[in-house]
């Protein structure tokens, strides 16, 4: 699925590995959502903004794909 906020990079669903949180994540731009549905129908939320308010790094690496 293509970004709605960006129209460049590709959404992947994820977990993040420190707490199981599953999200919705831009490859491009960050821009994340925690339900698919949500996707260009809610504000998103930015992926490193998020991670530093859970104590973590902004880093892919804390993060583990989920394909489907």
């Amino acid at each position: 699925m293509l970004c709605p906020r960006c129209e460049q990079g590709d959404i992947v669903k994820a977990k993040i590995i420190a707490d199981d949180t599953c999200l919705f994540v831009c490859q491009e731009c960050e821009a994340s959502w925690f339900l698919c549905k949500d996707i260009g129908v809610r504000d998103f939320f930015d992926y490193g903004t998020y991670m530093e308010s859970l104590g973590l790094k902004p880093l892919w690496s804390e993060l583990q794909i989920i394909s489907e």
